[in-house]
């Protein structure tokens, strides 16, 4: 995965969606998408300021989806259905003119699959601006080839990583022209097909579940229905829509998972295992349990834009320790790293969060810049 260049760093990124192109699912939380992009722009080291305007025929999106797209900052531009590639050509106008006032270094995501953009995304690039992409399944060819880095839409509205090698060769071209998917689904002549389909997913919603307890186990991490709930969500964004729970239920049916008591609380560990060790508390009455090296790393990593940007687009605590384990950290399980997380925010709070959830994230700590 090719990480934000210097220059681009710390540039702005403007987001332009083709929102016809690639529609809200059903099922996502529209008030996370936002969030999600300007995190998975973090992640790749993009820490500048971002902006994010939609284009499509508004009447044909819900309204509880459009209020929750501008309330949280995404700009709704409607451009009525009836004209053939309307908010295409909307969009190729309002990004040639946002390069007018902001010159190159900048940077540019754009999020459609249709290459009428090609020409245009190559111009800007040749001019020194950068190039993001965020496509659906198929996508043009020349659209993919002008991008430096290349996202699955329904990737990076969870907040993930862009594609390691988007391989535009293998990309089966698209129609200029909006397509809507009229075949009709065959019916099976029995029940045989969809029954064995059922079982596959069944199958496989338990290998999540013992994939996650065996992460848990290596990373000493109490296996909690909490925890892995995170660690599934946060730790492979192809399962951040996962139901956990139903996964978890069907594993421990099959007698795959034993749930097991300790005190008030429920723990999971896979058939013929036992608990394993967990990471401990660090309490401030003990000096040698006191991280100081660590908590030194951590505030040296929450100091600078790149950092700072990422753990306040984390969704979630196992998602900041994740964040700064692969920062700064790599030698301690996560289960550490979650431990001295806590005291970061409890005892030095240098980070606050909401008491109810997680966002929004506060760094009470001063920025200082990298040269």
């Amino acid at each position: 995965m090719n990480k934000a260049e210097a220059q681009y760093a710390s540039a702005k990124t403007s987001v332009w969606w083709d929102i016809e192109n690639c529609e809200v699912p059903k099922g996502c939380d529209p008030h996370a998408i936002a969030q999600n992009i300007s995190s998975a722009l973090a992640k790749m080291n993009y820490c500048g300021p971002v902006s994010i305007i939609a284009y499509g025929d508004t009447l044909r999106i819900p309204t509880t989806v459009q209020q929750a797209l501008s309330s949280t900052g995404v700009s709704l531009n409607h451009v009525p259905a009836g004209v053939k590639d309307a908010s295409d050509k909307k969009i190729l106008v309002d990004m040639l003119f946002w390069a007018v006032d902001n010159p190159a270094p900048a940077n540019y995501l754009l999020i459609s699959g249709d290459r009428d953009f090609s020409y245009a995304l190559h111009q800007l690039r040749m001019r020194r601006y950068n190039i993001l992409l965020a496509k659906p399944q198929q996508a043009s060819v020349p659209l993919i080839a002008a991008a430096k880095s290349v996202w699955l839409w329904t990737s990076i509205l969870a907040g993930g990583a862009p594609l390691s090698d988007p391989e535009p060769s293998q990309q089966a071209p698209v129609n200029n022209t909006r397509e809507r998917n009229t075949e009709t689904p065959k019916r099976s002549n029995s029940g045989t097909e969809g029954t064995s389909k059922s079982f596959d997913y069944n199958q496989e919603l338990i290998q999540v579940i013992l994939k996650a307890l065996k992460t848990l186990k290596k990373e000493k991490i109490m296996p909690t229905k909490a925890n892995l709930d995170d660690c599934i969500k946060y730790g492979d964004v192809k399962h951040r829509n996962t139901n956990v729970k139903k996964a978890l239920k069907n594993a421990i049916k099959q007698q795959k998972v034993v749930k097991q008591t300790s005190g008030d609380m429920e723990l999971y560990v896979p058939k013929d295992e036992q608990l394993w060790k967990c990471s401990i508390k660090y309490t401030e009455g003990n000096p040698e349990d006191y991280p100081k090296a660590a908590l030194n790393k951590i505030k040296k990593v929450i100091c600078v834009p790149s950092g700072r940007s990422a753990i306040m687009a984390s969704q979630c605590r196992y998602e900041a320790a994740t964040i700064i384990k692969q920062r700064c950290l790599k030698e301690l399980p996560l289960g550490d790293v979650l431990q001295i997380l806590d005291m970061v925010i409890t005892t030095k709070k240098w980070i606050l969060h909401q008491q109810s959830g997680w966002q929004p994230v506060k760094i009470t700590l001063p920025e200082f810049k990298t040269t």
